[in-house]
């Protein structure tokens, strides 16, 4: 009986030492899977992310699938991608000055975000594409600065000034003399009348043209009666009348195109002559026990 209980004691340590050994292996593999997903899933953000430009999400994604515990595959490429991105991750590099000296705090923000608090002058790595910049200071309006930044930029300067107002003099003791300026002078005003030989040309094409076409009319019912008459055996005389009337219709026509180009090239180039324009000035002045107003003009 003694046998037979030690052999059922080692027995029962045989399996209880097996089952143990199985479920951690399960677990293991359970842990792997796990891991192995995560590893994907972050390959699968980090390319969308790479390709939409949100180079700081995608180096996160990256950084994580690039772990010795994820796949050989995923893991090259997820390495080779983040190198990639860091080389094309822009960064700026705030600075700040307050009446010409260095400021080392300073609240800049963008939109609800807060981008830093301290100027460390170490850049600061941003998303490519446009930026609005606030920069806050106690005492002071805040300052706006707007850019866009490209991929590969590095160090970019961001810089910000800030001015105390300095106070106005304090006038000085005593009676005072105040003298308001006069009214600013404008520049004499210029007006270009159309010349007298531009009517006169406009007036010679005029009627030139009229009497063209009055002649051409006379040259075109001429040649009717004349074919009407003796067609085809007219004589010289007969059909000289017409030539004649259509020449001097022809002529009417040039004179016209010349006095209308006359006309035009006249209009043109007018010359610019100025014109007077009355100009008012007005002072007050102030003396001790003493006002007085003064008024001038010219025309």
């Amino acid at each position: 009986m003694g046998s037979i209980a030690r052999f059922l004691a080692l027995a029962g340590a045989a399996w209880c030492g097996f089952s143990a050994r199985a479920r951690a292996e399960q677990a293991v593999a359970h842990s792997d899977t796990e891991v192995r997903d995560r590893c994907l899933d972050q390959h699968e953000q980090a390319q969308s992310a790479r390709l939409a430009g949100h180079l700081l999400a995608a180096r996160a994604a990256l950084r994580e699938c690039s772990a010795a515990a994820c796949p050989a595959l995923v893991s090259r490429d997820c390495l080779a991608w983040l190198a990639e991105v860091e080389q094309l991750t822009p960064s700026v590099l705030f600075r700040a000055a307050k009446d010409g000296v260095d400021l080392e705090t300073l609240r800049i923000r963008e939109g609800d975000q807060l981008l830093t608090e301290s100027l460390t002058g170490r850049p600061l790595q941003l998303d490519p594409g446009p930026h609005h910049f606030i920069a806050e200071l106690p005492g002071f309006p805040p300052q706006q600065a707007n850019y866009v930044l490209q991929a590969g930029d590095k160090g970019r300067v961001v810089k910000f000034e800030f001015v105390t107002p300095q106070p106005a003099p304090a006038p000085a003791p005593g009676a005072t003399t105040e003298r308001a300026s006069p009214a600013r002078s404008e520049q004499p005003a210029e007006a270009r009348p159309i010349p007298t030989l531009s009517y006169g040309l406009g007036t010679g094409a005029l009627a030139a043209t009229v009497t063209g076409a009055v002649l051409g009319g006379l040259a075109l019912s001429r040649r009717q009666d004349v074919e009407a008459r003796c067609a085809p055996l007219c004589r010289d005389s007969d059909v000289q009348g017409v030539k004649q009337l259509a020449l001097a219709a022809d002529i009417s026509f040039v004179i016209a195109i010349l006095s209308a180009a006359g006309a035009g090239y006249v209009y043109a180039t007018r010359p610019s002559h100025p014109t007077s324009r009355a100009a008012l000035s007005l002072g007050f002045e102030a003396r001790a026990g003493d006002v007085g107003v003064t008024a001038g003009g010219s025309f």
